[in-house]
């Protein structure tokens, strides 16, 4: 995560929602002692208010294909470009063999994450 900006990426917020979200589990069902019994609701209520914050950004299971989807499309193009390039290099046969199984396994997880997506989306909007 990088420094603070003016705007967030939607990866950055899901990221943050799901930290804050193991720290609520963490502290759940731990004892909180304290002599002052309004200081110790206020830490509840605190909590509950976090607690029902997340469910307002934490990611949609489609948006978390969506996301998923994006980065397998990103190692396709790349293993395509190491691909070219051990072609372009002129590499042995293995070395070319090899960078082309992960290519085609790159697009095979792309395809099925893709294809994944697409069923959720068209759920979604049947149920929207």
């Amino acid at each position: 995560m990088g420094e603070l900006t003016k705007s967030f990426k939607k990866e950055e917020v899901y990221y943050f929602t799901k930290e804050v979200s193991k720290l609520l589990d963490l502290l759940n069902g731990t004892t909180i002692v304290c002599n002052d019994k309004k200081r110790t609701f206020t830490i509840e209520n605190q909590m509950n208010k976090i607690e029902n914050l997340l469910y307002k950004y934490e990611p949609t299971i489609y948006e978390e294909y969506s996301l998923k989807t994006k980065y397998a499309y990103n190692n396709m193009i790349k293993a395509r470009k190491e691909y070219d390039r051990v072609i372009a290099n002129k590499c042995y046969k293995e070395t070319i063999e090899e960078y082309k199984v992960a290519y085609e396994t790159s697009i095979k997880e792309y395809e099925r994450l893709k294809e994944y997506r697409n069923k959720l989306k068209s759920s979604l909007i049947i149920e929207g």
